[in-house]
């Protein structure tokens, strides 16, 4: 693992992988938009043609709405809420101005705009294409940058291990809280007596999120401040959740088309409507819009329109009534209300932006807790702000420059998550070293009592558990006792269906709790365009299994059917249309549990390539979704060709 002796040496490692993944991300759109046509990047759901446009009025903070509309209706499409896009009149150059998708329908979709839209934008045969943001990368550079004046983050990041000490308190009386089991409150009171650093090792279903969430209630019981981060909004809507149940106070941070529509009432952006301040900017904000259209009516003072005169010439000489260097009268006076109207316009903006940023102040001041994601933790909202603790949730998802982000902004760092599951998202080859996370590096390098692991899965039967226990925990995991022998029987109404298919009929029983279905003939087959893969047989097998199982009175929200190839994802969706069952790759499936999972693994060759199945990490995140049964289907003589899976099997089969 990377060492390093200085902190110059560390930033130049780190901007040099940031620069080659932005390069990455931003060519991937840009190539695209460059190689197909807007037809065929339609037909992948990434662009949309033909719209029109119309001003929408303005939107919470006053963004600018802008409604694309198609009267034959939106075909398909990967776009949605939060999403980022760029709109053209023909085929767009990247340097488009960026705007946020808030709004869908079937024949229309709404995008708000800082800034003044570009004027193309109310026309008509206008182009959206789905684009990258830069920010992120931008804020991962300014992250690096603050380290300097941060000598104690510093020396974590450099692993200067021999200046780690214990805190002076570290022999505090231990918690005593109901609803958490002896480990979980360990790790809580080791966390609250450390001075620096702390990891909480959290494997599937122990309880992680629920064991950080205690542990900021108590961080906050002592009068300290939290910045709570985490890689995507669904996490960060995941933990918000269980603060919310706990009544801890906190303020979520984001775009709100991002997040869970039952937690809008903690957003910024709600929280803002009752401060008087912000409501007295919205009237400005009104007033202003008012002041734009009636600039409409005037000649702007812009451009060649000017002739190299300034404000108060043009208004000087618009008072004469008399024309100047070719400049007919009537012209300059149009020109001098124009700029008298953007004067007041310049005033009310100033004096809107100021209640604003006062309304904003006031409630980030008083919220003990702020929750966002961690490259929204660099946003200009929290500039200001220091931390007296910096938790970050499912960190090991983090690349390390990402969670520099909110730890920056901290005095004291806690970190969960777990690096036997899935690692940071890295699209460039050249940039792999992001994919070992800083809580990974931490695991290796800190001292053993800056870390602890959680012990007591909630969520598996103790077969379903196995494996993973065994394979990626050293047998460290315990199943609760409330899950160690629960199956399928125990739920309400399950009777197994009596006239299913011998080959399948372990997946309707209480026992066992994991079945290998194999599938020899099936034949994996992929398109001419794409990396992925789909086997049929094996979607045909999918479809008798949940037929199965739905015929034994399982609720379709209880089964979830997985993949690790989008291919077979979308095949296995369109197959299963009209069963409202969750389909989804295994990256998306992180951080869910269902009480039956059903794992497609697709790969069927006699050379024995398994591809990216061979990532144990994808596998053991895959492994632990299902409560009570777990259904694998795949070619036992390809998949044996690798050790880990062949012990997989062997495990099932020899228990």
């Amino acid at each position: 693992m990377k060492r390093f002796n200085n902190i110059n040496q560390y930033k130049k490692f780190f901007e040099r992988l940031i620069q080659f993944e932005r390069k990455s991300e931003m060519e991937f759109h840009l190539n695209e938009i460059m190689l197909l046509s807007g037809r065929e990047r339609e037909a992948k759901g990434r662009a949309l043609l033909n719209l029109s446009g119309k001003d929408a009025g303005t939107g919470i903070g006053g963004v600018y709405l802008v409604k694309l509309i198609r009267g034959s209706g939106l075909p398909d499409n990967e776009i949605s809420n939060g999403d980022m896009v760029i709109i053209s009149k023909e085929k767009p150059t990247g340097k488009e101005a960026q705007a946020t998708v808030v709004s869908k329908t079937k024949r229309s979709i709404t995008v708000a705009y800082n800034k003044t839209p570009p004027y193309l934008v109310y026309g008509r045969n206008l182009r959206l294409d789905l684009y990258a943001n830069d920010i992120t990368f931008q804020r991962m550079l300014d992250a690096l940058e603050s380290l300097e004046k941060l000598p104690n983050l510093q020396d974590f990041i450099k692993s200067n291990i021999e200046l780690f000490h214990e805190n002076e308190n570290s022999k505090t009386k231990k918690l005593d809280i109901e609803f958490l089991n002896s480990k979980q409150q360990e790790i809580i009171h080791q966390a609250l007596t450390t001075n620096d650093i702390f990891l909480i090792h959290g494997p599937p279903g122990t309880g992680k999120t629920t064991t950080l969430s205690y542990l900021i209630k108590s961080i906050v019981e002592s009068g300290n401040k939290v910045l709570v981060t985490a890689p995507s909004n669904t996490a960060v809507d995941n933990i918000l959740e269980k603060l919310h149940s706990l009544e801890i106070p906190s303020t979520r941070i984001g775009n709100p088309v991002r997040m869970d529509e039952s937690l809008l009432n903690l957003s910024l952006d709600v929280q803002l409507q009752d401060q008087p301040e912000y409501q007295q900017a919205n009237g400005i904000w009104n007033k202003i819009q008012v002041l734009k259209k009636e600039q409409e009516e005037y000649i702007p003072a812009t451009g060649q329109n000017r002739r190299g005169l300034s404000d108060s010439k043009i208004i000087q000489l618009a008072s004469s009534k008399k024309p100047y260097r070719g400049i007919q009268s009537s012209k300059l006076r149009k020109m001098a209300k124009w700029i008298n109207l953007q004067q007041e316009i310049n005033t009310n903006y100033e004096e809107a932006q100021a209640l604003q940023e006062q309304a904003i102040e006031s409630i980030l001041e008083k919220s003990p807790v702020i929750c966002t994601t961690n490259s929204s933790a660099g946003s200009e909202l929290l500039k200001d702000i220091i931390f007296d603790v910096v938790c970050i949730d499912e960190a090991t998802q983090s690349t390390e420059p990402e969670a520099l982000i909110p730890l920056v902004k901290g005095r004291k760092w806690v970190l969960a998550g777990d690096h036997q599951q899935l690692p940071p998202t890295v699209k460039s080859k050249d940039a792999s070293d992001l994919s070992i996370s800083l809580f990974e590096r931490f695991q290796a390098e800190l001292p053993e009592n800056r870390s602890n692991i959680l012990t007591i899965q909630y969520r598996m039967h103790q077969e379903i558990m196995r494996f993973s226990n065994e394979t990626f925990y050293q047998n460290r995991l315990k199943a609760h006792p409330r899950v160690s022998n629960h199956s399928l029987i125990d739920l309400p109404g399950f009777e197994p269906f009596p006239y299913v298919n011998p080959a399948i009929e372990g997946v309707v029983q209480a026992s066992p709790a994991v079945v290998f279905i194999p599938c020899e003939d099936g034949i994996e087959e992929q398109l001419a365009d794409s990396h992925s893969w789909f086997n049929m047989k094996e979607i045909a097998l999918t479809k008798e299994i949940t037929d199965a199982l739905m015929s034994s009175r399982l609720f379709p929200d209880d089964i979830g059917i997985i993949s690790p190839y989008d291919q077979q994802v979308s095949r296995l969706k369109s197959a299963l249309r009209d069963y409202h069952i969750e389909i989804k790759s295994i990256d998306g499936f992180q951080g869910r549990e269902k009480e039956v999972i059903i794992i497609s693994l697709v790969r069927s060759n006699s050379d024995g390539n398994i591809g990216f199945l061979h990532d144990y990490r994808r596998l053991n995140v895959a492994l632990t979704r299902a409560k009570r049964k777990l259904v694998i289907i795949g070619n036992p003589s390809t998949l044996q060709s690798n050790p880990i899976y062949k012990s997989l099997i062997e495990n099932i089969f020899n228990p």
